[in-house]
């Protein structure tokens, strides 16, 4: 499952105060913080490190916005992301064998 987490402490307009410098993430959940909230990620595809959470704003991107042309009616929106669903898993697949193959070229190569 990924969630986007959100913490209103980052919203000036509500002038939260919490304890937590970082990024709201599984803490904030965990610890029912007053200041968190969350909703799904439909259509991500992202890399996540440590704990399962994303570093920064290049390491994810959703369907949506300037995807979606503005003409599009219900069915094209269903064909574009299944299209999206496509690529995302296509991706994945490629690297991972890059990742593998690149794996056991160096291993090759430090045995000698």
């Amino acid at each position: 499952m990924l969630l986007e987490v959100y913490c209103s402490k980052f919203d000036p307009e509500l002038n939260e105060t919490c304890s937590k410098e970082e990024v709201p993430g599984y803490s904030c959940l965990a610890e029912r913080c007053p200041n968190v909230s969350y909703t799904y990620a439909d259509h991500e595809i992202a890399y996540t490190g440590k704990l399962g959470q994303t570093s920064d704003t290049q390491s994810f991107i959703g369907f949506g916005g300037e995807m979606l042309p503005d003409d599009a009616d219900e069915q094209e929106e269903i064909r574009l992301k299944k299209v999206w669903e496509e690529i995302c898993k296509k991706k994945i697949a490629e690297a991972y064998e890059e990742y593998m193959s690149g794996l056991y070229s160096d291993h090759k190569n430090r045995e000698g």
